[in-house]
């Protein structure tokens, strides 16, 4: 897709979530590696921020010290020591005009145990399965596991919205392997008891911890869900599942304020919700610093392990309207609103997602890593075009040569930006902006 021609321009209206924060704009920073620290994150972010985007949301924060895959993820646990500067993500989002959102995740079956506090048990997964990241098994949870990671949530999502930290909202991660995806996925979740077979009884652990959540955070905070329309493997969740788990958030009045349909699983297939050039020389050298045995691995099997897909913008669409189809009809006071994700590089391909398809907003996240101001300059084509100093195909006319407002993202989806989250101390930043 090229540079829009339509007039509407539906990604620069506000958007009144149900909780009754309003987006500036349709446009979200979605979760994804932004540093290994909260100080590095706030610059990060704030980029986007200040580039125009209504939101930002920072990517897969722990709940507890066994949820985390690396020893720089940010840890939001209230019993264990927090990053001093947590606080200053909300505070330069807000400053910029956006609101801050953390992605609260748990990692379950993948998690790395060199990183727990005993250093003496499994990774916790709704079953004892061989999970190959791990080159072991993992332990089922108990009754007591469960309502540990309940309160562990729900204590997680009340300390981001504390006065201490400042943000307007969380985002649960239902999706992309991780413990609650584990808990939905008929490949991961093969128990007997309540909590397997059926997708109803899948669902059940997820729920709990969604009425959790949001008891936690009260009525005038966001609370997203993050949750695969496609596991990208085989036996994973089919859309009869995923329309069942839509139905479910959706049926209770003010429970959620939004869902953003994804797709993939990190350890098993962690391309399929990215697209594009698979970094394989740096994905090696990044994994070899952590485990050399997996380093190795991925040298002899990486085409197997990490295949390659080609990208397209909007990849997930397909499956995201039938995600939206079903919260629209089951919404008892309103439709909840959904957010397309997969792949946004042009303002026609959002204005066509809100505008035509019906979605509330967009979440970006490489577009705006390779590019922090397209939102702003996406505006200012607009802004012209409405003035009539030029704009259809091609650009907004205005100032000098500033002809080009309207153009796509000159991301190139060479997913170099995903090593930093191999190996944190690589830099979040893109590397196609260096020297810029």
């Amino acid at each position: 897709m090229s540079s829009t021609s339509t007039s509407s321009f539906f990604f620069d209206t506000p958007l009144q979530l149900p909780c009754g924060l309003t987006l500036r704009n349709r446009i979200v920073r979605a979760a994804a590696f932004a540093g290994g620290s909260a100080l590095e994150q706030s610059v990060i972010l704030g980029e986007a921020a200040k580039g125009g985007a209504a939101a930002v949301t920072v990517a897969y924060t722990a709940i507890s010290e066994d949820g985390r895959t690396f020893a720089q993820q940010l840890l939001l646990d209230p019993k264990s020591p927090l990053d001093p500067n947590l606080a200053e993500i909300p505070r330069v989002a807000h400053e910029a005009g956006a609101l801050a959102f953390f992605q609260l995740t748990h990692a379950g079956g993948f998690a790395n145990p060199d990183l727990f506090p005993n250093n003496n048990k499994p990774p916790l997964a709704p079953c004892a399965l061989f999970e190959p990241a791990l080159f072991g098994f993992t332990r089922a949870c108990s009754s007591a596991d469960l309502d540990r990671l309940t309160n562990d949530f729900a204590a997680s999502a009340r300390l981001v919205c504390s006065e201490e930290i400042g943000g307007d909202g969380v985002e649960v991660h239902f999706g992309h392997g991780y413990l609650l995806s584990q808990w939905l996925s008929p490949v991961t979740n093969r128990r007997t008891d309540e909590h397997g077979g059926s997708a109803s009884n899948r669902l059940r652990f997820p729920m709990r911890v969604i009425r959790a959540v949001r008891t936690a955070i009260g009525e005038k905070k966001a609370l997203f869900v993050k949750l695969n329309i496609d596991d990208g493997i085989s036996g994973g969740v089919s859309i009869m599942d995923v329309k069942e788990t839509v139905t479910a958030l959706c049926a209770e009045p003010g429970l959620v304020d939004g869902i953003i349909p994804s797709a993939g699983f990190v350890s098993k297939n962690g391309f399929f919700m990215l697209r594009g050039r698979v970094p394989r020389e740096g994905m090696i050298r990044a994994i070899s610093r952590i485990s050399w045995t997996k380093g190795t691995a991925l040298s002899l099997l990486g085409k197997w392990l990490v295949p390659e897909l080609p990208f397209s913008e909007a990849f997930l669409k397909e499956g995201a309207i039938q995600v939206l189809r079903a919260a629209s009809s089951s919404g008892s006071s309103g439709p909840v609103p959904v957010f397309a994700i997969g792949g946004f590089i042009s303002l026609q391909g959002v204005e066509e997602a809100l505008a035509n398809d019906g979605f509330a907003g967009v979440q970006m996240a490489r577009a705006l890593i390779r590019e922090p101001d397209l939102v702003n300059r996406w505006r200012r084509f607009a802004d012209n075009t409405r003035r009539g100093d030029g704009g259809g195909e091609g650009g907004g006319g205005g100032e000098g040569d500033d002809h080009q407002f309207g153009l796509p993202s000159p991301c190139s989806h060479c997913n170099e930006c995903v090593l930093g989250s191999l190996s944190p101390d690589l830099p979040a930043r893109c590397v196609e902006r260096e020297g810029e």
